[in-house]
């Protein structure tokens, strides 16, 4: 799926935008331009407006009573669609996908067409702010070469993540100089009984 082209209704400071999408689209400007606004935007119109109780800012117009826009996507399968989210129904908004052969679908299209992507996943893999790399600091050098491995590789710090939590699963079952870990307990338990059995020959 690539987005293709932008509206916005109205999303934070931004009022009626248009923005059409190339192969390679840079979008620059200042401080508080909008770039941060435009990205929560298409997360928003993706996966539902952030509710009340998440940390994830709303972007609410404080200049219009609309709220929303869509996007235009292409897909190999289904050519473009367009997916529209406004305000209204349940907190997260009501969304609309439109096909070019006419069909109109709602959420149920919308998740088919995401599969099992949801809004952490896509943010990880598609788009990084500076908040995401805020925590670089207090990195270790091999743990920061990790995070810029991930980051070029996939935008994302979720291949250190997932591989932090690999070697500690693997370290409660064997450590070179451990005891505790499950292989470490049966080594020792086996040792334990050669050393009866070769006791046991002897004595025969």
């Amino acid at each position: 799926m690539k987005v293709t082209g932008i509206h916005i209704y109205a999303y934070g400071k931004l009022i009626n935008r248009r923005y059409t999408m190339k192969e390679l689209q840079v979008i620059f400007g200042e401080n508080e331009a909008g770039k941060s606004t435009i990205m929560s935007f298409i997360h928003s119109v993706l996966f539902g407006f952030p509710t009340k109780q998440q940390s994830l800012p709303r972007y609410e117009p404080k200049t219009s009573s609309e709220y929303g826009g869509f996007l235009l996507v292409s897909t190999p399968s289904e050519g473009e669609i367009r997916i529209e989210r406004k305000r209204g129904g349940p907190a997260a908004g009501t969304v609309t996908l439109q096909y070019e052969d006419g069909r109109v679908e709602g959420e149920e299209g919308l998740h088919r067409l995401l599969g099992t992507i949801d809004r952490r996943t896509y943010g990880n893999i598609f788009s990084f702010d500076l908040e995401g790399l805020q925590g670089i600091h207090r990195l270790k050098k091999e743990d920061l070469n990790r995070f810029l491995f991930s980051a070029g590789s996939t935008g994302t710090d979720s291949l250190m993540q997932m591989e932090q939590a690999w070697k500690k699963e693997q370290e409660q079952l064997f450590k070179r100089s451990g005891r505790k870990p499950v292989i470490n307990a049966l080594f020792a338990e086996l040792t334990s009984l050669e050393k009866k059995t070769e006791g046991s020959e002897r004595a025969q």
